[in-house]
């Protein structure tokens, strides 16, 4: 009798330490600005990456969606990582369950190229598996402790993510990044030439005086000619 009362409040403990009607948080991160270089083709956001966890699991669902058109893709399995993320907490392992995968998953710290304040989860595509038009990669992440919040994080320099577009029209390419932090010369459409300058009004007042004086002055050594 001892024992099956030392049971049944073991199992009530238990039931009483899970959540109680737990709901799913969700993370969504845009890449919706150029950090530098060329701005890709079609309507920002140009990538989008969600993360779903139920809080007091060890696992979450990573999805990676691409948004990009014409030639813009993501590639970057060998050098500079093609999508790059910080994580707050080191993933114990990941499993890709569908879609374009990456090639090449990185734990540790990666080659973002231009983009600072370091980054610690990195997603490569090989040129014949590049990631591009309306493809999605979706991955299971397990972490050794439960989750009470999203691991996704701003790194030291406000960034959440970035990942490098090559492809754009004319042969450019770019960085962009989501997040809050401060951006590094970004360019405008790849060929845009910049508008022409205006002349101030008062620059156009001595143009218009140059010409006068010129008019003047050509009159006069005509008459002079003439005499």
């Amino acid at each position: 009798m001892k024992y099956l009362i030392s049971a049944f409040l073991l199992t009530l403990a238990a039931v009483n330490a899970l959540p109680a009607h737990a709901t799913p948080i969700t993370t969504t991160i845009n890449l919706d600005t150029v950090y530098t270089g060329n701005t890709p083709d079609g309507p920002a956001p140009w990538l989008t990456a969600t993360f779903v966890f139920t809080p007091g699991s060890n696992s979450g669902t990573l999805t990676l969606i691409s948004h990009l058109s014409d030639s813009d893709f993501i590639q970057g399995a060998n050098g500079v990582t093609g999508w790059g993320f910080y994580l707050g907490d080191t993933p114990t392992s990941l499993n890709c369950t569908m879609g374009t995968c990456a090639n090449s998953v990185l734990t540790s710290s990666l080659n973002s190229g231009p983009v600072p304040g370091g980054f610690n989860l990195g997603f490569g595509w090989k040129s014949n598996n590049r990631f591009d038009g309306s493809d999605t990669a979706t991955y299971t992440l397990t972490f050794a402790d439960m989750l009470t919040s999203s691991p996704f994080m701003a790194n030291e320099s406000n960034w959440f993510s970035y990942a490098h577009v090559q492809g754009i029209t004319n042969g450019c390419s770019g960085f962009i990044v989501a997040g809050d932090g401060t951006v590094n010369n970004p360019g405008g459409r790849c060929g845009t030439k910049p508008p022409p300058s205006v002349p101030e009004p008062a620059g156009l007042g001595m143009f218009g005086l140059g010409l006068l004086l010129i008019g003047l002055l050509a009159g006069a050594g005509s008459r002079w000619r003439r005499i």
